[in-house]
């Protein structure tokens, strides 16, 4: 009787551990300190394969736990130390599975601990500017592109400029923050649909909250006169990623 019921247990046991799912990671590694003293990086996730050149901690958390509004915690290293990171796995994963073999590649090369939260934070809106609903010269309704040459459901960025082919009033919420403070933009336009976008402003043009858009060439300004839409400041809560605990890695 003692040796059936030894025999029961271990099989239940046994059976357990075959339904726990194993953690996915990549089959090869590499993280080298990157001395090389540039400020631009690469960040590219693709089928089986993770490439990072000259890259923070910090944005490679922003893309495998994305998507993620706000940071917080976590040693100041995160941001200013760079990083040549490469991960390869058989077979084509696809970008979900991407992502969780990325995440276990921070925790396992980086000691990464995180979790999320939700806090509330200063944001803004991005509403529509005129009471009859127009939308500015800059902004156009569109219809999905199927030309292969055009970059579609995407956005080109540079300094004081954006422009955005077929894409959501969502997305370019989304794309905002790097030139308002840093600070997550919310979609209440109400406008559904995809849009071609382009705006241009001052990037060295900013404004506190609580003083008018002096600078007609400021980001605000622009998105009103140009977009048809302005930037409401409120508070929302805004997902964050907690930093609890990261180690620099060692070398390989």
């Amino acid at each position: 009787m003692i040796r059936t019921t030894a025999v029961l247990i271990a099989g239940s046991v046994l059976g357990l551990l075959a339904q726990t799912p194993q953690r996915l990671t990549f089959d090869v590694t590499s993280v080298k300190p990157n001395t090389s003293g540039q400020q631009g990086g690469s960040s590219k996730a693709e089928p089986g394969r993770y490439v990072g050149v000259n890259v923070t901690l910090r944005r490679v958390i922003g893309l495998a736990y994305r998507p993620v509004q706000e940071f917080a915690g976590g040693p100041d290293w995160i941001n200013s130390d760079r990083f040549d990171i490469e991960g390869k796995a058989d077979g084509t994963p696809n970008q979900e599975q991407m992502l969780e073999m990325l995440r276990s590649l921070l925790a396992d090369r980086f000691k990464l601990v995180v979790h999320r939260e939700s806090r509330p934070m200063p944001a803004y809106a991005l509403v529509m500017a005129r009471a009859d609903g127009r939308t500015g010269p800059q902004l156009h309704s569109t219809r999905p592109c199927a030309d292969p040459g055009v970059k579609c459901g995407g956005f080109s960025v540079g300094n004081g400029s954006l422009r955005g082919t077929a894409v959501t009033m969502t997305q370019l919420a989304a794309e905002l923050p790097s030139a308002t403070e840093g600070r997550h933009v919310i979609d209440r336009t109400g406008l559904g649909g995809l849009f071609d976008v382009t705006l241009t402003w001052n990037a060295d043009a900013l404004r506190p909250d609580s003083a008018p858009a002096d600078d007609a060439a400021s980001i605000f300004a622009a998105i009103q006169e140009q977009l048809g839409l302005k930037l409401e400041p409120i508070t929302a809560p805004i997902n964050v990623i907690v930093i609890d605990s990261a180690e620099r890695p060692t070398g390989n």
